[in-house]
């Protein structure tokens, strides 16, 4: 049975399954015979039935099941990461009480922050990197975050056939939009302020039921630089109300002589607050807030072929229903045209192309080239129209083909032009691009333009899905047989 996604499916989780698909079908398509009518009609929204159908074959793959096991297995391996940052905090508060009682408080303060800051360091790195326009973090894979995500995908238990393709997805996914460094920095954050808060609640219960001894030493530096550096390092810490020593308490520690050691414990914890944990806390939050923001931003690309191959297929699925259509013998008709007496060179004429489709199209030499004049392909628009009807008018062609999208949908517009446009040739037909060999469109969106056809009162132009019948038609305009003019 075919099953539609899960309300609970989140944006990263149906993007990741959708380029882990496309990354399967690389190697070949998989059969969805099936499965494409399920998702055309269980969505309206043309790329939300490509997420469908990526889903549902995910579903027989096993991805969403994959991805359910991530999510479980990944709070294990990230309690299992802060677990190894909570033992390494441990060490680092060992480390900084001693044995002796005695603490430098300078090493102390280097040790205790320094990873911390270089890391802190590289993940900027990163995000600048990022935006830069290299469009790849390279700070974030380096981060507890992106090692997180790789040892959940690569965890044996229970591990899929496809988790590789799984990782790659989403791995492009984080890429394509920028996410990566949010992600993974969300993860690292929150794992460095667990590391802090242990850090804090180590040196707390140490200087609350033991006493210690702050001090410095130095061979090369002046007792200036030290009280700099106290000074300097205390100011946002005395800004929150933690206790910082003076210049005085400075020079008694460095001299060996009696000082204010509570004012010391609070100050190396006062920096490990306001220069670990609290920058922490703060990323945390701008992480969860840009990355929230970021899903919103997840959307497929609708200039890949892949995709674009998808949406034709599923384009050929509609009904032929055309938007506002304008019968031929309803409202304002176009001004009669006089007949054409003397029929010029055979033209193309684009209309409502892709912006990626070729023009002239690729490959094709017709048999009346270079006889064949190649008019400016249109958008649609009432100028544009206008100005290619008129250069007709002038050319007066023996036949006029119109090259369209096969699978967009004709409208009022289109009715109108094509009206306008085949009054002025003794002959007119369409030519479907964008449905070639191997799309599995061009039958269906052959049928579903000539029944737009009959139903405006277009009969007798006929419809072509391959540039050969085109050009056949094409060489045969010389024989007199003439499309009557829609008027």
């Amino acid at each position: 049975m075919v099953t539609s996604v899960q309300p609970s499916a989140s944006p990263l989780a149906r993007h990741g399954v959708a380029y882990a698909i496309q990354a399967i079908e690389s190697d070949g398509p998989l059969d969805d015979s099936a499965i494409l009518p399920a998702a055309h009609a269980a969505r309206s929204d043309r790329m939300e039935r490509v997420l469908e159908r990526a889903w549902l074959l995910g579903q027989r793959l096993g991805l969403p099941a994959e991805w359910e096991r991530w999510r479980h297995l990944g709070l294990w391996v990230m309690l299992g990461l802060a677990g190894a940052m909570a033992l390494s905090a441990w060490g680092l508060a060992q480390t900084v009480m001693g044995e002796g009682r005695s603490i430098n408080a300078m090493a102390a303060f280097v040790t205790v922050l320094g990873p911390h800051a270089l890391m802190l360091v590289l993940w900027v790195w990163g995000v600048i990197w990022t935006y830069a326009g290299s469009g790849s973090a390279v700070g974030s894979g380096w981060s507890l975050g992106a090692l997180a995500l790789r040892l959940t995908a690569r965890m044996p238990l229970d591990r899929g056939p496809h988790a590789a393709a799984l990782l790659q997805g989403v791995r492009r996914v984080l890429q394509r939009f920028r996410l990566a460094p949010w992600a993974f920095g969300l993860l690292s954050h929150a794992i460095w302020a667990l590391a802090f808060g242990l850090i804090l609640l180590a040196l707390w219960f140490g200087f609350s039921f033991h006493a210690y001894r702050l001090s410095w030493e130095t061979t090369i530096l002046s007792p200036a630089f030290f009280e700099q550096f106290v000074h300097v390092t205390g100011w946002l810490p005395a800004q929150l109300g933690f206790p910082v020593p003076d210049a005085a308490a400075v020079r008694a520690a460095g001299g060996g002589l009696e000082s204010d050691q509570r004012a010391w414990a609070w100050w190396l914890m006062g920096c490990v607050f306001c220069y670990g944990l609290l920058p922490r806390l703060l990323l945390v939050l701008l992480c969860w807030l840009a990355w929230k923001a970021g899903q919103r931003r997840l959307a497929l690309d609708s200039s890949d072929p892949y995709v674009r191959r998808l949406l034709a297929r599923f384009d050929a699925l509609d009904a032929a229903v055309v938007v506002d259509p304008e019968r031929a013998g309803s409202g304002h008709a176009a001004h009669v045209l006089p007949p054409v007496t003397q029929p010029g060179a055979p033209a193309l004429v684009g209309f409502e192309l892709p912006p990626e489709q070729p023009w002239p199209p690729e490959r094709w030499q017709p048999a009346w080239h270079p006889a064949v004049q190649w008019l400016e392909r249109i958008a649609g628009s009432s100028l544009e129209r206008t100005a290619v009807v008129q250069r007709l008018l002038e050319q007066r062609p023996h036949a006029l083909l119109i090259a369209t999208w096969g699978a967009s949908s004709p409208d009022r517009g289109t009715a109108r032009f094509l009206r306008e446009a085949a009054a002025t040739a003794s002959r007119t037909a369409i030519l479907l691009t964008g449905t070639g060999t191997g799309t599995g469109t061009g039958t269906g969106s052959a049928e579903r333009w000539q029944a737009w056809l009959q139903a405006s009162g277009f009969p007798q132009i006929p419809v072509f899905v391959d540039t050969a019948a085109a050009d056949a038609w094409l060489a045969g305009a010389h024989s007199g047989e003439d499309n009557p003019h829609h008027d």
